[in-house]
């Protein structure tokens, strides 16, 4: 068997089966249903159907490995990319033919009891709301359970072979930041430095690579995260960038600053005042602590610091930007995922998790966000995200 196509070796297929077995179990389960992309690539190393027209579906029994059932068009490119040996092709496009899963519950044992789905929080089905109907009424005796919680207890813990694609991921946008601020200039407009930024990263081994950005002039009542735009880059200005990649299909998410020429007095304060409360939040990282704790750490933080009225209420950013509702989040095969650092989300946070710390203020004269990518370890916490945190200068 080649491995060429190989995401991960199949032992790290094999922890996961065994995890999500244990927890089925625990749960009162007797299979998860998993439909939604990442979650299939996540439990086969496979990927899913791009056009939605052909869903790729796996049964994850308690104990054994998994079922999978895909169309006959990306039959052999699964074999080559994923672990799961029992594949069942189908011929279909005009729906998921349910009477290959009811043959596929039959054979694991599972024509009756209780199968997890991706039906709740963060959590979408990989295919139509009617063919999931079908498969509810064609299967009478099985109950279909929320296991939304199942799924992000299992990919909240990143394994250390996921965690190296993080770093990796890291350190890609690290050397882009690097060199996309060596190679802007006054008098650039907005998209041509992240067209910088952006080919940076691909020359730097980045997949899917995104890009937002903040220049001048200021309007934050217009709305939060605005996209590289026509702005020419003018002397006073702040360019913030906000940005990421994939590594191996896991990614990256930070921003940077730079001052166009210089900065002023009121700029570099409020720079100051952002970085030195977004680093006492990531010196605070470590297992045990809740998500909700880091978020009341920077409220703390910020009515310290005298800026009450420019942050507002609730988590700790600017009246305009706190729309977002919290100062960070999990990152993984998602750009974004559970938990989430905000008051509401009372997660403990664990060892193996990779959170964002980003708490933001926006202003008329800049926006202010310093983010970082942290790896929680067993005694605290590794910043991932390597590139200076310095208010650099272009000249």
């Amino acid at each position: 068997m080649t491995l060429e196509y190989k995401r991960f070796p199949k032992v790290e297929y094999e922890k996961r089966w065994e995890r999500a077995g244990k927890l089925i179990a625990d749960n009162g389960l007797d299979a998860l249903l998993i439909t939604e992309a990442n979650n299939y690539t996540y439990f086969s190393g496979g990927h899913r159907d791009f056009s939605f027209s052909r869903p790729t579906v796996m049964v994850l029994p308690k104990k054994g490995e998994p079922v999978v059932m895909v169309h006959d068009f990306f039959d052999a490119s699964q074999h080559r990319e994923s672990w799961v040996e029992d594949i069942r092709p189908y011929t279909s496009i005009s729906g998921f033919p349910v009477e290959l899963l009811k043959s596929v519950c039959g054979d694991l044992g599972i024509n009756a009891g209780k199968i997890g789905a991706e039906l709740g929080r963060e959590q979408r089905l990989g295919m139509s709301y009617n063919d999931f109907v079908k498969i509810t009424e064609e299967l009478p005796n099985v109950e279909f359970i929320d296991a939304s919680d199942i799924l992000w207890e299992l990919r909240m813990i990143k394994s250390a072979a996921e965690i190296d694609c993080l770093r990796k991921a890291c350190e890609i946008s690290s050397r882009a930041f690097e060199k996309c601020f060596q190679n802007v200039r006054p008098g650039m407009t907005e998209k041509e430095a992240a067209k910088i930024l952006y080919d940076a990263t691909v020359e730097e081994g980045g997949a899917s690579v995104w890009v937002v950005s903040n220049s001048g002039p200021y309007n934050y009542e217009s709305g939060f995260l605005l996209h590289p735009g026509s702005y020419t880059l003018e002397k006073g200005n702040l360019l913030w960038f906000d940005t990421g990649c994939q590594h191996n299909g896991y990614s990256s998410d930070f921003s940077r600053m730079a001052a166009i020429c210089h900065f002023s007095d009121e700029q570099k304060k409020m720079y100051e005042i952002v970085d030195g409360i977004t680093q006492k939040c990531v010196e605070a990282i470590k297992p045990g602590i809740k998500a909700s704790d880091l978020s009341q750490l920077c409220n703390i933080e910020f009515e310290k610091a005298g800026i009450k009225d420019i942050w507002g209420k609730g988590d700790c950013s600017s009246p305009q930007s706190n729309k977002a509702h919290r100062i960070g989040h999990g990152i993984g095969m998602a750009t974004t995922e559970p938990p989430h650092i905000a008051l509401f989300d009372h997660t403990e946070i664990k060892a193996g998790m990779v959170i964002t710390i980003e708490p933001t203020v926006a202003t008329n004269y800049g926006h202010f966000n310093i983010e970082s990518d942290v790896l929680v370890t067993e005694d605290g916490y590794e910043v991932l995200s390597i590139a200076s945190r310095e208010l650099i200068k272009l000249r």
